[in-house]
């Protein structure tokens, strides 16, 4: 039925504004429904109070002067059912809208038969208005995160939407306790309470996710969810859950991060519409982005269905000044570190991501509820890097070589008998993700049946094989560097060079390499939760709930990679016009004071056809199942298979304290997890070697929260638990990886690659281990908030003690090489491999700041403090010992304007798991400043303009101290312009 016309009164509205404080001054305890005692009344006065206990938003229509009442209700139940006992009976009609909203009108009676001339014009209805909360979205958030019966932490979709944000790893950047780290210039992975991405448990709905693996070079992640493959488009927001419970699946020792869809049944029917358009500074490339979305609810307020679907571009060029790693000289006596080499790199990228979403969701009664959830994303990445790479390592022992070395490194000199390889590189990624979910809510009396089942699939290929076209200068031609406080500047002094590096017709033939990878992750899951409300006595208090609950999953991976060298077509010539490319002019305009400037660079059309893959492929296009797969492309490859069975039991609690309230939960879970694990391996035998690997391991995680409201409004939260985070798929995996350089030198060149080595041929490799165990964590939190509408503090202190950490220990191997001349050679290589070694622990405090003024001056701000260590005093991989956010913002009338600047100290990073010789990967600390001015046009229209990397920021990374330069990396800025429509 649909409401008629009508007017919102002065007295229902001020109610429910109180209904909105109260709630905040007295929430109900965590996970408990209210216990409600309301007699029959006026139906405004009814339903305020309601609010007030229950944490409702309700807008009530009723025609002016019309008088209402409500029959009584009574005991510990749903508000919705609530609402329901209150109605009973009564002309009124309900709709409920969202999880917390009901609108509430009075039925226009039936009118007797009457004989009328002609019917009266039809009136216009006035809309029906939801009062609610003081607040908005930043509140939301806010009151998300004091009901929760956990520690943690929420963003919202409007506040994603309130600052520019690539996708959901950007936007919760700012949420206290939470640092990203970024991967050419775009938010990537996700660090929380000073542990890693690899420590965080991400789910999609409440449910496991399928991983996208990283195929744009030889690295892996495994468990680390790649958040730049999805965007942040059509999400409702995230819930970063810092303290577990045992209906939680487990898996993040860091946190749970819960990424939301939106719902059918959220909100109010709406049609909305995104159109524009972003600008790189760096290039001056202008893409098209835009989103559409819509929500359908049935009159009745039983069904609703949400959909949408968003496109974004960008295009990305990314100055990279860079060295492999540093080596152990012998100068004059001394041993000293030199770097292997000195690489400029100019990385271009064209992004696009698309997603569609819809959701279902069905209510016909308190009793039953049916959800049905469907997402699916794809990020396409066309990479081409450009790069001169200067050899340095023993070239520096050379006649007529000069360095300067200081503090036992060599930092700047010259080299007069020098090689500079020119070399392109060209890849077109493309990650798929498809995640379908269908839940139920069944209730029975005091009992609560949640059903869940759902199924996640990843793939990652490489749709254009990672092709390198590489050719070099002659010998002996003489370059210039200075790399000495280029960390602290953000800039190298000089790196020049006598060598023309416009011309092609000095460079020797090219060689070119050709790498097919692709990744396959499924994950299919059943969850059952079952709840039984209680009301017996017990030592805490009153036992309110009971839940008992179990999972099954089954995960997979195949991960496929062939190695091959193209070679050109019978009577195909190269001739100089396949270098006619130029990287861009302003290339490393910041990076270096002098620099040798744009160079020449490979036409990838014209290599790709005159080469092809002997015997394989009439051309160079391929994928690992186009190529039978050789020894070492065996040896590359895995397979990896995981069931997990948990169950787990948990009992809620409260307890009256006089001046505040007590509650809490506690319980165990039992988890059990079998890994199959299949690969090969080239050892002393002239063929590959399949090995396989079948675990099972046992885990009980038992946890405890605990919550204090006290009588000043404020509350204090305990938490202890014990977690895991399981080995990465990459750990696990069966597989033997030695330095591509290595690989290509020994297969080239022979025995003689090994007695008379090449300079910067990478000597070891990485491997996986099967047999590890999994991060076992005991835990403590302890915590405060005092949250109020338009004011919020929070305080958290944590402790986590590790068991059984990871760490890459290296160990010589005896390994089989393929050669070109179709022979074998043996060789010991020292190969790092990830073991159980020990324990190591942090400790923290992350702080959190909201205020919002009436001027409609305001700021929210965060910080970390974390200190993370091995037994052995190492730090661990990508936590920083302190990182914060400080957000401004202004809103008033029309405008809206946010500020945002977001800070991380030097953290160690896992760029190096491919095992290129560096000892210690540390990116240096950086910030930057992302802006957003928002006009409200009227009419649900608003103009928006965004911009990010404001301060064009330059990212750096060294080996262990500063004076090791890594790497210099510029994004530079760039902004975006929309027009968003909401109907």
């Amino acid at each position: 039925m649909k409401p008629p016309a009508s007017s919102l009164s002065a007295g229902v509205r001020a109610g429910c504004v109180a209904a909105a404080l109260a709630t905040t001054a007295s929430p109900a305890a965590a996970g408990q429904p209210p216990l409600i005692d309301i007699p029959a009344q006026d139906a405004r006065s009814a339903l305020v109070q309601l609010c007030i206990v229950a944490d409702c938003e309700v807008a009530f229509v009723t025609p002016p002067g019309a008088a209402a009442r409500t029959r009584a209700v009574q005991g510990r139940m749903d508000w919705r059912q609530a609402v329901d006992v209150m109605l009973a009976g009564t002309d009124l009609r309900r709709r409920f809208v969202g999880a917390r909203g009901v609108r509430v009108w009075r039925a226009s009676p039936t009118p007797s038969p009457q004989p009328v001339a002609s019917p009266p014009d039809p009136a216009e209805l006035a809309p029906v208005m939801v009062v609610g909360r003081v607040s908005e979205q930043y509140e939301t958030a806010l009151r998300r995160k004091r009901d929760a019966d956990v520690i943690a932490d929420v963003a919202t979709a409007s506040r994603i939407g309130e600052l520019p944000a690539a996708n959901l790893a950007e936007a919760l950047q700012r949420v206290p306790g939470v640092a990203i780290e970024r991967e050419v210039g775009e938010g990537q992975f996700v660090s929380v309470r000073g542990l890693g991405p690899l420590f965080q448990s991400v789910t999609l709905n409440g449910a496991p996710v399928a991983f996208n693996e990283n195929i744009r070079n030889s690295t892996q992640s495994g468990r680390q969810f790649r958040f730049r493959a999805l965007s942040a488009d059509l999400l409702a927001g995230a819930q970063v859950t810092k303290s577990a419970t045992p209906d939680q699946i487990e898996g993040g020792i860091g946190s749970n991060i819960d990424i939301e869809t939106v719902g059918g049944l959220d909100g109010d029917p709406f049609v909305s519409l995104r159109l524009g358009a972003g600008l790189e500074a760096r290039n001056d490339t202008a893409r098209g982005d835009g989103a559409a979305a819509g929500r359908l609810v049935g009159a009745s307020g039983t069904w609703g269905l949400v959909g949408g679907l968003s496109q974004e571009g960008r295009s990305v060029v990314y100055d990279r000044l860079q060295t492999q790693h540093y080596v152990a000289l012998d100068l004059d006596g001394a041993t000293v570190l030199a770097p292997s080499d000195i690489r400029t790199t100019v990385e271009q990228e064209d992004r696009l991501r698309r997603s569609a979403f819809a959701g279902f969701d069905w209510r016909p009664s308190e009793a039953f509820a049916l959800d049905v959830d469907a997402l699916a994303s794809t990020f396409d990445n066309a990479i081409r890097e450009d790069r001169l790479v200067y050899g340095l390592a023993d070239r520096l022992d050379r006649p007529g070589a000069q360095v300067v070395v200081r503090d036992g490194v060599v930092v700047a000199g010259t080299v007069a008998d020098g090689q500079i390889d020119n070399n392109t590189e060209f890849s077109d990624q493309a990650h798929l993700n498809l995640v379908l979910s269908v839940g139920a809510r069944i209730a029975w009396r005091d009992w609560r049946v949640t059903p869940r089942v759902s199924g996640s699939w990843a793939r990652s290929v490489l749709d254009t094989p990672l092709q390198r076209i590489s050719a070099e200068s002659p010998e002996g031609v003489g370059y210039v560097f200075d790399m000495a406080d280029a960390v602290a500047a953000r800039r190298a002094p000089v790196l020049t060079t006598d060598f023309d590096v416009r011309a092609s017709d000095q460079l020797t033939p090219a060689r070119f390499m050709v790498r097919a990878i692709e990744s396959r992750d499924d994950d299919l899951t059943g969850l059952l939760d079952v709840e039984r409300r209680l009301d017996l006595a017990g030592p805490l208090g009153r036992l309110s709930a009971l839940r008992l609950g179990a999972q099954f999953s089954d995960r997979g991976r195949d991960y496929q990679r062939r190695d091959r060298e193209a070679v050109l077509r019978p009577g195909a010539v190269v001739d100089p016009g396949f270098y006619g490319g130029r990287t861009p002019g302003d290339v490393f305009d910041r990076l270096l004071g002098q620099g040798a400037g744009p160079w020449i660079a490979a036409e990838a059309g014209r290599f790709g056809q005159a080469y092809v893959i002997a015997g394989e492929v009439d051309g160079v296009s391929a994928r690992p199942g186009d190529l039978t797969p050789k020894g070492a492309d065996l040896q590359n490859s895995y397979t990896v298979g995981e069931r997990t069975a948990a169950a787990y039991v948990r009992l809620d609690f409260e307890r009256d304290l006089g001046g505040g309230a007590l509650s809490g939960n506690a319980g165990l879970r039992l988890v059990e997890t079998r890994t199959e694990v299949d690969g090969w391996i080239l050892d002393a035998g002239p063929a590959p070697r399949p090995v396989a690997y079948d675990g099972r391991r046992q885990a009980l995680l038992p946890s405890a929260n605990l919550a204090i409201d006290l009588a000043g409004g404020g509350r204090v939260r305990l938490a202890a638990s014990r977690t895991l985070t399981r080995p990465s798929l990459a750990e696990l995996r069966a597989a033997t990886v030695p330095a591509s350089n290595l690989v290509s030198s020994i297969y080239n060149r022979g025995q003689a690659a090994i007695d008379d080595p090449s300079p910067g041929v990478v000597f070891s490799g990485v491997g996986g281990n099967p047999a590890l165990r999994p991060y076992v964590s005991a835990n403590l939190d302890l915590a405060y908030e005092w949250i109020r509408p338009g004011f919020a503090v929070s305080a958290a202190a944590f402790h986590k003690a590790i068991h059984d950490f990871i760490q890459q220990v290296a160990a010589p191997e005896t390994l089989t090489f393929d050669t070109r001349a179709g022979t074998t050679v043996q060789l010991a290589v020292p190969i790092s491999r990830p073991q159980n070694v020990g324990r190591a622990a942090v400790t923290g405090l992350e702080l959190g700041l909201h205020r919002r003024l009436a001027s409609g001056l305001g700021v929210w701000a965060s910080a970390t403090f974390a200190d993370s260590r091995t037994a052995a005093g190492q730090a661990l991989s990508g936590v920083s010992d302190v990182s914060w956010s400080v957000n401004p913002f202004y809103e008033r009338g029309p405008l809206g304007i946010s500020l945002s600047w977001t800070w991380r100290s030097a953290f160690l990073s896992e760029a190096d798991m491919q095992g290129g010789g560096v000892s210690a990967f540390t990116v240096a600390p950086a910030g930057y400043l992302d802006g957003q001015v928002t006009l409200d046009l009227g009419a649900g229209a608003q103009l928006v303009l965004s911009g990010s990397n404001l301060t064009d920021t330059i990212d750096a990374a060294y080996e262990q101290d500063r004076g090791r330069l890594l790497q210099l990396g510029r994004a530079g800025r760039s902004a975006a312009l929309s027009l968003r429509w909401r109907l």
